[in-house]
């Protein structure tokens, strides 16, 4: 068995953790590749993801979300260990690593997979995202002006701190925060949360999976996927939204139950 261990260098102590988490594989004969920063996990060759059983991720959300990103890409499922606050698609804690590593030898797991978006800046894809892309003020004083249109249909001129456009997954995230649904996890679809509008009648919206969410842009403001700033945004820039062919998938050794975490979680 071959996996990727990754960790934010940002963070001394897990990388410290992913090298401790090392030494336990190797102890069980399982070959790891440790990684510790965003960039070397994206630039992997094409071959070095083809024997590549798992990658691992120790650290927060915000950590997973780039491995699952990265794995994607190449069908690969991740396990989270949970290094941070909250850790909403960790499955284990480092403790438990070592008997993970059984679980997994043994073919005691599941795979649960999730649903990804993809972005389109003015017909350039811009990469899919786990939670969300997320348009917001590019000045704390200063607020978003955009056109939001779904399949053809046009919603209306909205003036908001911004928009959060996500997926299930996403919907336990920034989009809760903002007042939008959560999502239970059997259902597949796109939702489009207004961040704070300036108007009583804009509210959050539930769209088809198979939907396209355009955003026409009329202001100076900026462009984030999954927490990360992509770039800014000018008027006449037109954003589409839509279902990604990408799946993030992650390695289940329990059932899990959505609610009970966010009662547990986010309390």
């Amino acid at each position: 068995m071959k996996i990727i261990l990754y960790a934010n260098n940002n963070k001394p102590d897990n990388v410290e953790r992913m090298l401790k988490l090392g030494g336990i594989a190797a102890k069980h004969g399982v070959e790891c590749v440790c990684i510790k920063s965003g960039e070397d996990l994206f630039g992997l060759s094409d071959e070095a993801w083809e024997d590549v059983f798992l990658i691992v991720s120790v650290g927060g959300d915000g950590t997973i979300l780039r491995a699952a990103s990265a794995a994607a890409a190449y069908d690969k499922p991740v396990l989270g260990i949970n290094m941070g606050r909250i850790g909403f698609f960790s499955e284990i804690g480092s403790d438990d690593f070592e008997s993970a590593l059984l679980k997994l030898s043994r073919g005691e797991y599941s795979v649960e997979n999730a649903s990804m978006l993809n972005c389109r800046l003015n017909g350039k894809l811009m990469g899919a995202c786990l939670n969300d892309f997320v348009i917001h003020r590019q000045e704390l004083s200063s607020i978003t002006h955009f056109d939001l249109e779904i399949d053809g249909d046009t919603v209306g001129n909205v003036m908001a701190d911004g928009l959060i456009v996500g997926t299930p997954a996403g919907s336990t995230a920034y989009t809760m925060s903002a007042g939008g649904p959560v999502v239970a996890p059997k259902l597949d679809c796109i939702l489009a949360t207004p961040i704070c509008p300036h108007s009583l009648t804009v509210r959050p919206i539930v769209a088809s999976v198979m939907s396209e969410i355009i955003v026409r842009i009329k202001c100076t403001c900026r462009l984030s996927m999954d927490g990360q700033d992509i770039r800014v945004l000018v008027p006449g820039d037109e954003l589409r939204f839509s279902h990604s062919e990408k799946t993030a998938r992650f390695i289940r050794f329990d059932n899990r139950n959505v609610f009970r975490l966010i009662r547990e979680k986010l309390r």
